[in-house]
């Protein structure tokens, strides 16, 4: 039993860890995605993720780090002394929509475009809501829920705001709610941490871990909700979600950069 609940652990660790994936490009509405298309792909790649000729600027975390205006620069007036030309003229116009795809490649969302105030957000995600009694942020707060350290990147405001307001729109398999009822009468609900032939192992909304033989089971449902509250779009003001998603937003962003501070540190050692 004993290394059945520490895989039972490893398993929650490693799920409350997932970040979230990069941002699907839509080339035909985006122009600086022709722009990428036409400059940039053939040597850093159709995704940004290297070449032959050219490296990662898509997921390399000094790149990431850039600020708008040094990345820029960059795509203006090149690299000397590797095969980095300079784009000077394309003109300033089309450069910011090259760096912009860039930056939706990197999956990151450009602060300027947030509605909200980031800090307002932080008092509404540490305060009534309660998201951190369930979810980590960057170590502090609940492990039952999805790590949202990095939740921001790679998705629109507009994405996350629904997930806040219609959670179980779209929900994965793992994050639905399950419950369980015993022969003698027990229910259960939480959310499914490892399942085989023989048995199943919940973790409830206050963190405990249950295991359960399936023989002795009357039944398993699969609820189809998540465990997130679905009242946040009635609950919550408007401005008070956009606080929120740019809060959650600009977390990630910044997370992003610290990591990307820290890998080029570790090259210059």
């Amino acid at each position: 039993m004993q290394w059945r609940f520490a895989r039972i652990l490893l398993i929650s660790a490693v799920a409350g860890c997932a970040g979230a994936a990069a941002a699907q490009s839509t080339a035909a509405k985006d122009p600086g995605a022709a722009l990428f298309s036409q400059n940039c792909a053939a040597c850093h790649g159709t995704d940004g993720r290297g070449g032959e000729r050219a490296p990662d600027i898509a997921t390399n975390h000094g790149v990431i780090a850039l600020s708008e205006d040094d990345l820029k620069k960059i795509v203006s007036a090149g690299v000397a002394g590797t095969g980095m030309p300079p784009f000077a003229y394309l003109g300033p116009d089309k450069i910011s929509a090259l760096a912009g795809y860039l930056r939706t490649l990197q999956g990151r969302v450009a602060s300027a475009v947030l509605s909200g105030d980031p800090e307002k957000g932080r008092e509404v995600y540490f305060g009534s809501t309660g998201c951190s009694r369930c979810h980590m942020l960057h170590g502090e707060g609940g492990g039952i829920a999805e790590d949202l350290s990095t939740y921001g990147n790679g998705a629109s405001a507009a994405t996350i705001r629904q997930a806040i307001t219609d959670p179980d729109r779209n929900l994965d398999s793992a994050s639905q709610i399950v419950e369980v009822r015993t022969r003698d009468g027990q229910t259960v609900a939480g959310l499914v941490r490892e399942e085989d032939n023989f048995s199943l192992a919940l973790q409830t909304q206050d963190g405990q871990f249950h295991m359960f033989r399936k023989d002795r089971l009357l039944r398993v449902r699969y609820t189809g909700h998540s465990s997130m509250p679905t009242n946040y779009g009635q609950t919550l003001s408007s401005a008070d979600l956009d606080n929120l998603v740019s809060f959650l937003i600009r977390t990630a962003d910044t997370s992003s950069q610290i990591q990307g501070k820290s890998a080029k540190a570790g090259d210059d050692n």
